[in-house]
C-alpha cells in the first residue's frame, strides 16, 4: 500500500514537471508585446526622412496602427478613422507600414495625413514593429494609455465605438 503511494506522488511530481516545461515553453512563444505591456522603443522614418519614436510621444493615449498601403481593410480602417477623427482628440495615432517610405507618402498624400497633427505616419525600416507585435494581418492596433501601458490590442481591425470609449477612459 505504501508502495502505491509513493508511485502516485512521484507520478504528480513528473507530471507537474512536465506541465511546468510546458508553460515555461509557451511563455517563450508569447509576442513580446504580451510580455511587457507598455510601449516599445519602435522608430518610424518619416515622409522627410526624419525619425519619429517612442520618445516623441505625448504623455497621452496612443494608437500605434500598423498597416499595409495595399491592404484594402486598411484603406477602409483609414476612411472610418478620418471621418471620426475629432472624436479621437485627445490620442496620438502612430501608423506604422515596413514598406518603403515612397509606397508610404503615397499613402499618407491619398489620405491627407499630413493634415492631421495627432497622426504621425512613418517606414519601420527594421521591421521592428513587426517582430515586437507578431503581425499576421494587417491592419493591427495596440492602443496604450496615457501612461504607456496596453489597454486593448485589435488583430484585423478596429470596433471605433469601443475604442472611443476605451480612449475617455485611458
Amino acid at each position: 500500500m505504501q508502495t502505491f503511494s509513493v508511485l502516485k506522488t512521484r507520478l504528480f511530481f513528473i507530471a507537474f514537471f512536465f506541465v511546468s516545461l510546458n508553460a515555461i515553453s509557451q511563455a517563450d512563444t508569447l509576442a513580446p508585446y504580451l510580455k511587457t505591456l507598455y510601449i516599445p522603443p519602435f522608430n518610424i522614418q518619416m515622409a522627410d526622412s526624419s525619425w519619429f519614436g517612442k520618445n516623441d510621444l505625448q504623455a497621452k493615449p496612443t494608437l500605434i496602427l500598423y498597416f499595409s498601403p495595399d491592404c484594402g481593410h486598411c484603406q477602409l480602417e483609414t476612411e472610418e478613422l478620418l471621418t471620426q477623427i475629432k472624436e479621437f482628440k485627445d490620442l496620438q495615432i502612430v501608423m506604422v507600414t515596413s514598406r518603403g517610405t515612397d509606397e508610404m507618402k503615397i499613402f499618407s498624400d491619398k489620405y491627407l495625413l499630413q493634415k492631421f497633427p495627432s497622426i504621425k505616419i512613418g517606414s519601420d525600416t527594421k521591421r521592428f514593429v513587426t517582430r515586437y507585435y507578431q503581425v499576421k494581418f494587417t491592419p493591427f492596433s495596440a492602443l496604450y494609455n496615457k501612461k504607456g501601458k496596453l489597454v486593448k490590442v485589435y488583430e484585423g481591425g478596429i470596433d471605433f465605438n469601443e475604442l472611443k470609449e476605451l480612449v475617455h477612459k485611458s
